[in-house]
């Protein structure tokens, strides 16, 4: 069932467009669209689009933060906030665990479940603060 995920140019994993060897823009099909739509979204700052007020998240609030409880909690919590707002996103499937914050970078996996699939779908998120970096891969080993 694609329909509620109709179709978008594939990114990169630097988020430019892929292009075949034909010179055509690579199109993104089915749920691949969807898990492509919140990596878009969880790596743009929140009203960053003049278009688009609502999309993106706040998470690069916490690159630079100390490891706290406070920091965890509030980071997990817009993790699980910016997957919700995707409206294919079942409600209640999100998660978020941090599994690494040190003075250098930030690692947690986040997992949600699509409306239209019984299985859970999985991103690792990962900063570098000497970078100011974010990048965000989809956990599934077909992918990687």
């Amino acid at each position: 069932m694609t329909d509620i995920f109709a179709q978008d140019i594939a990114l990169d994993e630097t988020m430019q467009a892929r292009v075949a060897a034909n010179g055509e823009l690579v199109l993104t099909d089915g749920p691949a669209t969807g898990v492509q739509d919140i990596k878009l979204r969880l790596s743009t700052y929140l009203s960053s689009l003049f278009y688009d007020k609502d999309f993106g998240s706040l998470l690069p609030n916490w690159v630079m933060d100390d490891n706290s409880e406070t920091a965890r909690i509030g980071f997990g919590a817009e993790v699980k906030r910016r997957l919700h707002e995707d409206p294919r996103v079942q409600p209640g499937s999100a998660s978020c665990s941090i599994t690494h914050w040190d003075e250098l970078s930030i690692r947690a996996d986040a997992s949600f479940r699509f409306i239209t699939e019984d299985h859970a779908r999985n991103l690792v998120i990962e900063t570098d603060r000497s970078k100011k970096e974010m990048v965000i891969k989809d956990a599934d080993p077909a992918v990687i």
